[in-house]
């Protein structure tokens, strides 16, 4: 069997779905050996990166199409058939879409991953990249033989919208990143964490600056614990993947921390590379999470692996993830609640101590492996075993 994935993702700097497609092409291949993999991105200005940014994957076949990416998806292919993705590609059995987009087909089997829909719940809120997929979006579920998602909710979401129905519907949890995985070098932790500026204690993000994910209410939150006397710092992990949406957004929020007088309060280290990210969240009292909206939620599971307690939304998937193990917003909008939340969960160590506990038993639960071989059998079903 012949799959080929989409490696646009790896074309900008490691977002969520850079992470799954990354960590599925690695763990689809100790999975099955004899499997055939592929990865292919269209691209006019950036297609000849893919081999020098594409995962080290033993036998992988790697395809960069310099080719006019909008004009073909948003504009050509939609009326037309032609050129098919085998014309692109050659011959093949599955096209696995990871990113919202894919060629037609001439007889390979399409499987989609939908990792969320926030562009749909919050179209105003997008980059005009992301507004895009709106187009094309009912046309990909419906030409799929499987709709994979990362959670429960996202195909209760799928559902609702009445893009798939419960036969092509199959939810795949995404695992760990193998960086949190991997023992802990205190001395390394030390020098990765000082090389972000960040110094205990402090409290920690973990994410993009994407509105959805409330942090303007974090900030406000932290405002108010500052003011209630806690030493702690905020340290805003993370950034990149928006394009012009991350800089605004970005702005925005400086703005704000000037106006509430805690410029030297916050930082903001910016996008952080694979190997750094457990260093900076194993230094943190305490992981804050009060976004409106996920189709999984990393980050949580992260801070979870590195033994941090987590605050995060009851919003979403996070509950899918976080389970009994974290301590939860009701209102993400509310920055007193998000503030008294943190500040109760700081003053307990008991209750610090035995979500620490819980949470690298949680975490251990999702793994790359099994995620493998869920979608192995996806593989297997839509070309009939």
């Amino acid at each position: 069997m012949k799959v080929f994935l989409d490696g646009t993702p790896f074309l900008i700097e490691k977002t969520g779905i850079g992470h799954y497609a990354e960590n599925l092409l690695l763990a689809l291949r100790r999975e099955d050996p004899a499997l055939e993999l592929g990865i292919y991105t269209i691209s006019m200005r950036r297609a000849h990166h893919l081999a020098a940014r594409a995962p080290s994957v033993r036998d992988m076949a790697i395809k960069g199409l310099n080719l006019p990416a909008n004009l073909l998806y948003y504009a050509w292919w939609p009326r037309f058939s032609r050129p098919s993705a085998e014309d692109l590609l050659g011959s093949f059995d599955i096209l696995h879409a990871v990113n919202y987009q894919a060629p037609p087909l001439r007889r390979a089997r399409l499987v989609t991953t939908i990792h969320d829909v926030n562009f749909l719940r919050f179209p105003d809120l997008q980059s005009r990249g992301m507004r895009r997929f709106n187009l094309t979006l009912r046309s990909l579920v419906e030409r799929s033989a499987l709709v994979l998602t990362d959670s429960e909710f996202t195909a209760q979401e799928l559902l609702e919208l009445g893009l798939a129905g419960e036969d092509r519907l199959r939810v795949v949890y995404p695992g760990l990143h193998p960086a949190f995985t991997r023992p802990r070098d205190e001395g390394g932790a030390e020098e990765a964490r000082l090389r972000y500026g960040l110094r205990p204690p402090y409290l920690a993000y973990v994410g993009n600056l994407h509105p959805r994910k409330n942090l303007a209410a974090l900030i406000e939150a932290y405002a108010l614990i500052v003011r209630d006397g806690l030493p702690h710092r905020l340290a805003i992990i993370g950034g990149g993947g928006l394009g012009q949406l991350h800089d605004r957004e970005y702005r925005r929020l400086l703005e704000r921390v000037e106006e509430v007088g805690l410029r030297d309060k916050i930082s903001f280290t910016g996008y952080v590379e694979d190997a750094d990210l457990p260093a900076l969240l194993s230094g943190a009292d305490a992981m804050i999470f009060p976004s409106l909206y996920e189709g999984f939620g990393l980050p949580p599971l992260e801070a979870m692996a590195c033994g941090v307690p987590v605050v995060a939304s009851r919003r979403a998937s996070i509950p899918e993830v976080t389970g009994d193990a974290a301590v939860y917003i009701e209102e993400p909008s509310d920055p007193r609640e998000i503030a008294v939340k943190v500040e109760g969960l700081l003053g307990d160590p008991a209750l610090r101590e035995d979500l620490a506990r819980r949470g690298r038993e949680r975490a251990r639960l999702f793994t790359w492996e099994e995620a493998a071989r869920r979608v192995l059998e996806c593989y297997r079903e839509v070309v009939g075993g």
